[in-house]
C-alpha cells in the first residue's frame, strides 16, 4: 500500500498518511475558537452556512463541520433554532460560560505570578476499564496546568487551582476519584528536579520558539485570509497552553521564549480580529 503525504488545516505537514496515523486539529477545535472571536461578544449566534464556509477556510469539509455543529450541541454548548429551512446556531449559557473561561486563559496578558513555593498534588485512580475517561482526565488537568509524575499522580505549582481540579473530577463522575495535598520543597534544586520529572520544559521552549517563527511575518491582506491565518493563531496557542502549566519564573530556564511568544499572540490576534470580523460579518448578512 502507498502513503501520501498529508497536510493539517493548519498548514504544519504530517508527513506520510498511513493506517493508523495521528488524527490532526478536529473541526470541533476550530469550531470552538471561531465562535469565542466571533460569536460570544455578540447575542446573536451564526447560521450554519457562515460556520461551515469559515471552516472550509482552513481546511474543514462541510460534512466535517456540520458534525462538529452537532457534536458541540450535544455537549450542551449550542443549541439550533429553526428559522424556515435555515438553522441558526446560538450559544448556551454554558457554551458562553465555557468560551469565557476558555478566553480568559488563551489571551491572559501574563503568568500567573502567585506562587509562595507550595505545590498542590492530585492522586487519582480510574478504573482500567475506563479508557475514555483517562483520556479526558488527561486532557482537562493538562489545560488546568497539572503535569504528570506517574500514572495516577499530578502537580501543580498553583495551589489556587484546587478548585478547578476538583470540578475536572465531578465533571468525570464517580468512576473517578481523587485526593488533593498540598506540600513545599525548600530546596531549589529539588525544586527544578521536580518540574523536569512532570513536564518537559527544554521541548515546551523550542515549540514556543517554533510557534513565534511561524508567525513572525505573515501579513493577511484580506478579511478571508485573515480569519484563516486568526483561527490558525489561537489553535496553536491552544496546543501550547495544554501542554505548558504555566510554571513560575523560578522553576523556568534562562531566556525563556513563552513570553516572547505570548506577546507574538497578542499583537497578531488584535490586527488581524477586525479584518477577519469584517467576513464573518458579511456572511451572516448574506445568511
Amino acid at each position: 500500500m502507498t502513503s501520501t503525504s498529508a497536510r493539517a488545516p493548519d498548514g504544519t505537514d504530517r508527513g506520510p498518511r498511513t493506517p493508523g496515523a495521528a488524527r490532526g486539529p478536529s473541526a470541533r477545535a476550530y469550531l470552538l475558537l471561531v465562535l469565542g472571536d466571533c460569536v460570544l461578544d455578540e447575542d446573536d449566534g451564526a447560521w450554519t452556512q457562515t460556520v461551515v464556509d469559515a471552516l472550509d477556510l482552513v481546511g474543514f469539509e462541510e460534512k466535517a463541520v456540520r458534525q462538529a455543529l452537532a457534536r458541540t450541541a450535544a455537549a450542551g454548548l449550542l443549541a439550533p433554532v429553526r428559522l424556515g429551512r435555515r438553522t441558526r446556531w446560538q450559544l448556551t449559557p454554558a457554551g458562553r460560560d465555557a468560551l469565557t473561561a476558555a478566553k480568559g486563559r488563551l489571551f491572559a496578558t501574563g503568568p500567573e505570578s502567585d506562587w509562595t513555593g507550595d505545590w498542590l498534588l492530585l492522586l487519582t485512580t480510574v478504573p482500567e476499564t475506563h479508557r475514555n475517561l483517562r483520556h479526558r482526565l488527561r486532557t482537562a488537568l493538562g489545560w488546568a496546568g497539572f503535569g504528570s509524575l506517574g500514572p495516577g499522580v499530578w502537580l501543580s505549582p498553583h495551589p489556587s487551582r484546587a478548585a478547578e481540579a476538583r470540578q475536572v473530577l465531578d465533571d468525570l463522575g464517580e468512576a473517578v476519584h481523587g485526593t488533593l495535598l498540598q506540600a513545599r520543597l525548600t530546596d531549589d534544586g529539588e525544586r527544578q528536579h521536580l518540574a523536569a520529572q512532570a513536564w518537559n520544559v527544554a521541548d515546551l521552549d523550542r515549540q514556543y520558539r517554533a510557534f513565534t517563527e511561524r508567525f513572525a511575518d505573515p501579513s493577511p491582506a484580506t478579511p478571508d485570509q485573515a480569519l484563516a491565518e486568526l483561527a490558525h493563531l489561537v489553535h496553536q496557542w491552544r496546543r501550547l497552553l495544554l501542554a505548558d502549566p504555566g510554571l513560575p519564573p523560578d522553576l523556568l530556564p534562562d531566556g525563556w521564549s513563552g513570553e516572547a511568544a505570548r506577546r507574538v499572540l497578542l499583537d497578531r490576534r488584535a490586527r488581524w480580529r477586525p479584518l477577519a470580523r469584517t467576513w464573518w460579518q458579511e456572511r451572516e448578512r448574506r445568511g
